[in-house]
């Protein structure tokens, strides 16, 4: 029988059977004090010891967020977001082993929704396949929107060597750490722990990777659909002081003149307001404050300063899928050609000729948004480690879903990973969950070994500077070397300044 009861390093936690009873989950166990009250908008604080057994059988409330108006992926991922508190810092730990000695290998994973929703636990989220194959899952939670990524010149002024602000970033760095501390209680190995995580997630295993403070922690590292290597160019890096000026647009925004004044509001207050004072994805998020970030990490990544590791990253074959993503971009013909003048500049004319705008302009609007985002930004980064000698396994996700016309939309890989389609809406049907099954197995061969392949699974060439090999994640698995449309080819020389 899988330990259901252990000690860390602030008092005994008891979990539960799993669904498959060989695995225990321990839900909600807190990593760092709440952070409320004057804890609002600081560091994450250790936890209180506690006397006597704490229950981690339920999950607890989830980070405080704005309920956006998202049709598609409400109905596909977020059923329901409640309760939601503050209050949120907590993770969940699914384990097989039997003994704290077994030294197995640990994934922990950070969800996505643009730093500015989702949480820990949604359904298609679990540990138990992982945890079948003998790796423990670790899914954590962070502080989100202004909550999390809130800077002001009175907090850099109280934050010391902190500054203000990437909260959200120093909440994912003590919950890795927490497992560094904790986890050979449940049976893992500090030493072995892979992160992982898809779109704000992946975007935040990037950030991981790139900040010294987590140096010699992490053994390997998975961006599905975020993150990667962007030259700034795709989303500009925000620096301190920019995220200062919209922290004071937030407090005039909410009618008071202080911090202090603004930690006694609700929170509901604060998530209603946030999304009034920028326009455009990722208003509230990561930026270079001088210490989780002393640059932003694609000058990192280009001066091949992130962490020497294996590296697994990335993306589905139509990031936007048909209706998924489209609406929130807002792009017509006429906008789409601004914006390419506005970004590309001399090269303007070759990116529209590149993404078929002269041919069908409407069709050229259809296959923007995360497609121009998320593919390049992947082929660049594992582009780069070839060229460093350093192989990274890229996957292309090519599973055109049933039941609407999205295809292999934005994160449509997570039902698959986490071997979850069975709680999906969609009518997956059995290539769906040969599918699935293959795709748990590489990503828990890569954190036993960082490397994805084992036994029954189709051979995974890594991405080298020879052999630009993709794996295809599809109704058949297989490898390929061209998975980028022209247009996103474009996009990626670009980022690689190698147009010329």
């Amino acid at each position: 029988m899988a330990l259901r009861q252990v000690r860390i390093d602030t008092g005994l936690v008891e979990g539960l059977p799993g669904g498959n009873t060989a695995v225990s989950v321990f839900k909600g166990i807190p990593f760092a004090e709440p952070p409320v009250g004057p804890l609002r908008w600081k560091a994450p604080q250790p936890v209180k010891p506690w006397e006597g057994v704490y229950k981690a059988y339920k999950f607890m409330p989830i980070a405080a967020q704005a309920i956006e108006d998202h049709t598609f992926y409400s109905k596909e991922f977020y059923k329901c977001r409640e309760p939601m508190s503050e209050d949120a810092l907590y993770l969940n730990v699914w384990t097989p082993a039997v003994s704290a000695e077994e030294k197995l290998p640990v994934m922990m994973y950070i969800h996505g929704g643009g730093f500015n929703s989702g949480y820990s636990y949604e359904m298609e989220f679990d540990g138990e396949s992982f945890a079948k194959r003998g790796v423990i899952l670790v899914t954590i939670a962070y502080r989100l929107g202004a909550l999390g990524f809130l800077a002001h010149p009175e907090l850099t002024d109280e934050g010391g060597e902190q500054k203000s602000g990437n909260y959200g970033m120093l909440d994912q760095i003590a919950a890795l750490e927490w497992i560094r501390r904790n986890i050979a209680a449940f049976g893992g190995d500090p030493e072995k722990i892979t992160i992982f995580g898809e779109s704000a997630g992946g975007m935040s295993v990037c950030n991981l990777i790139t900040t010294e403070i987590t140096k010699g922690m992490i053994a390997g590292a998975i961006m599905m659909s975020g993150g990667g290597y962007t030259g700034d160019k795709i989303i500009p890096a925000c620096s301190l002081e920019q995220a200062e000026r919209l922290g004071i647009r937030l407090l005039q925004e909410l009618g008071v003149s202080t911090i202090d004044e603004a930690r006694k509001l609700p929170f509901e207050k604060i998530t209603a307001a946030q999304n009034k004072v920028g326009s455009g994805p990722l208003v509230f998020r990561p930026f270079v404050d001088g210490y989780v970030h002393k640059a932003s990490p694609a000058e990192v990544i280009a001066q091949n300063k992130q962490h020497q590791i294996p590296y697994m990253v990335g993306h589905t074959s139509f990031e936007d899928g048909s209706y998924a993503f489209v609406p929130e971009f807002n792009t017509t013909p006429e906008s789409m050609k601004e914006e390419a003048e506005a970004k590309y500049g001399k090269y303007a004319e070759e990116f529209l000729r590149a993404a078929g705008y002269y041919e069908d302009p409407n069709q050229a609007v259809l296959h923007g948004g995360l497609d121009d985002m998320m593919p390049p930004a992947m082929c660049a980064f594992a582009r780069l480690q070839a060229e460093r000698g350093i192989p990274t396994y890229y996957y292309r996700f090519n599973r055109q879903c049933p039941g609407d016309n999205c295809g292999a939309y934005h994160a449509s890989e997570s039902w698959f990973v986490f071997q979850t389609i069975n709680r999906c809406w969609r009518p997956f049907t059995g290539v769906d969950y040969d599918l699935s099954n293959d795709c748990c197995s590489y990503f828990a061969n890569f954190a036993k070994a960082g490397d994805p392949n084992g036994e029954g699974l189709p051979e995974w060439i890594p991405f080298t500077k020879e052999e630009n090999g993709i794996m295809d994640l599809g109704v058949e698995r297989r490898m390929i070397v061209k998975p980028l449309t022209e247009r996103q080819e474009f996009i990626t020389d670009f980022i690689l300044d190698r147009l010329d």
